[in-house]
């Protein structure tokens, strides 16, 4: 019996001794582990302007450069990182340390940049533009790209392909670009860009309301050019959702304007002419959703697309602050009346004024 009492005391103390090695290691080696970059080989990565650290964080782990996103913002939050990342284009060396790595996202190994800005609801052929005047490409350059990246991809969206673009698919915002970066290359950092704006949660939510993407950013980018008022966004999305259901002509005086210029010019003034355009973009002549998307998105016109406001409104027009909604067409026509009003009495004063 003593034997055996003393065969279980060294094997007790035998396991205690492993599990304390295996717990010191644990706390010693994984921490280093997690607090090492993952790339094996040099990787470039696009920071942009007013990226969260969650952003930042969920970039470098598409990228492969970090294995936990979690403990990258943590280690970041409790060195004053967060607060300090710069927007721009930066090189990652393989396996560097975290300490490293929030060296160069705060201080430098930043290339030489050219800073081109895309204001939401740009179109393509703007976008284009953009990138001209900012010597990158030109903007015939840049369209082509669009073309290619389309093709190259094998991209398979529910929308007619004789008018399938990339309208729609590219995240307006503030870019750094490599002097030397090709049309292709900002295309493909644009449509990553858009990309990182939908989550796991939101595809979930496009499932259960049998939604594409397409479908979403044409919804989307309606909302974007009808309205400027985030607050009201999710209003304009329920009264899409509200005509779409009742098989009424979405009207939208956007979809009008896009038609007409075909995506590369603006009419300042929509006409009754501009109404009877011969283009499946017309949403006063056809029914239902436009081909595609007529303007790239901001992140709050796609939260409302997806998650559309609920009322009984089928209406709205342009008031003194934002829009003015009504459920009824007599409410609307006097909503419409009163705005005209307000229209001529500006241009009294205008027309009064020294």
């Amino acid at each position: 019996m003593k034997n055996k009492a003393r065969i279980l005391l060294i094997l007790a103390i035998t396991l205690a001794v492993l599990t304390a090695v295996g717990v010191y290691s644990y706390l010693s080696l994984i921490p280093n582990y997690l607090s090492t970059g993952a790339n094996e080989e040099t990787v470039t990565v696009e920071i942009s302007e007013g990226d969260s650290l969650r952003t930042v964080a969920n970039t470098l782990h598409e990228e492969g450069v970090i294995r936990n996103r979690y403990w990258f913002r943590r280690q970041a939050g409790e060195e004053g990182v967060d607060r300090n990342i710069r927007p721009g284009t930066y090189e990652i060396p393989p396996e560097e340390p975290f300490t490293e790595i929030f060296e160069i996202l705060q201080v430098g190994e930043q290339r030489e940049s050219v800073a081109v800005t895309f204001p939401e609801g740009f179109t393509l052929y703007e976008m284009g533009a953009r990138v001209e005047d900012s010597g990158l490409a030109t903007r015939e350059e840049f369209i082509e790209a669009t073309e290619d990246y389309y093709e190259n991809q094998a991209l398979s969206f529910d929308a007619d392909p004789l008018f399938f673009s990339l309208e729609g698919y590219l995240y307006p915002d503030t870019y750094h670009f490599d002097e030397d970066q090709s049309a292709m290359e900002i295309v493909e950092i644009m449509a990553n860009r858009m990309n990182q704006v939908f989550t796991t949660e939101d595809y979930e939510l496009m499932d259960e309301r049998d939604l594409s993407l397409h479908e979403i950013l044409t919804k989307a980018s309606l909302i974007e050019r009808e309205t400027a008022f985030d607050e009201e966004s999710d209003l304009i999305a329920g009264v899409i959702e509200n005509r779409l259901n009742q098989e009424m002509r979405l009207q939208i005086d956007a979809s009008v304007i896009y038609a007409v210029g075909e995506g590369e010019e603006h009419i300042t003034r929509v006409l009754y002419e501009h109404l009877e355009v011969e283009n499946p973009y017309n949403t006063y002549r056809y029914h239902g959703l436009p081909p595609g998307p007529i303007a790239a998105p901001r992140e709050s016109s796609i939260r409302a697309a997806l998650e559309p406001a609920e009322h009984d409104y089928l209406f709205y027009v342009v008031g003194t602050e934002g829009h003015v909604f009504a459920e009824t067409y007599d409410e609307h026509l006097e909503n419409v009346a009163a705005y005209r009003e307000m229209q001529d009495a500006e241009e009294e004063v205008m027309e009064e004024a020294p």
